[in-house]
């Protein structure tokens, strides 16, 4: 069972396709991150851009979750010698991550209340 959850978000540039920025991030980004150890589950969110009441509308274009171990499974991937890492197995899909984005940022990473 996932322990932790790191939450990004992300603002389209205004030359995307959402579509293809969809397409890239569950067929690439998502896969990647998939794969890195310890991660359990990778999912895309797409804002909330409708007009029902009482039902919020995102501030943001897309989020997405990973879902992890525990923090420290986390940490064992995103980081060397107490700074941030990239690893290697991912850097390709996320440099072209820049190619659909604005700008990104992490949320925070959250761990489950028990």
């Amino acid at each position: 069972m996932a322990r932790y959850r790191a939450i990004h978000t992300a603002e389209l540039r205004s030359d995307v396709d959402p579509d293809e920025f969809e397409r890239f991030m569950i067929d690439e980004f998502l896969s990647e991150t998939n794969k890195l150890p310890g991660c359990l589950d990778a999912q895309l969110l797409r804002g909330y851009t409708g007009d029902l009441p009482g039902t919020a509308r995102a501030k943001v274009d897309y989020a997405w979750i990973s879902l992890w171990e525990s923090a420290e499974a986390n940490n064992r991937v995103w980081s060397r010698d107490g700074k941030h890492y990239t690893p290697e197995s991912i850097m390709h899909v996320n440099a072209r991550l820049h190619h659909y984005v604005a700008s990104y940022s992490l949320v925070g990473g959250f761990e489950i209340v028990e």
